[in-house]
């Protein structure tokens, strides 16, 4: 998985281009701030991802889920 670009700044919404194999898939996302350091990636639900030391790291953990159900998706 690669990230192509990041558009908008963090913390705050973000629109993050990625690739994974033959597919190029644009997420939206809200990066947040952790209160002990790091960033996280706040779900639509309420919920926070786990705690970061980068921005790319969050957002790619973050896009790996939104890939892994989309193949889960295919699969059935």
């Amino acid at each position: 998985m690669e990230i192509i670009c990041i558009q908008g700044a963090a913390p705050g919404r973000i629109v993050a281009t990625l690739s994974h194999g033959a597919k190029v898939r644009q997420l939206p996302m809200t990066l947040v701030r952790h209160p002990a350091g790091g960033w996280q990636v706040e779900s639509a639900g309420g919920g926070f991802g786990p705690r970061c030391h980068a921005v790319w790291t969050a957002v790619l953990l973050e896009a790996s889920e939104a890939f892994v159900s989309e193949e889960a998706l295919e699969a059935a």
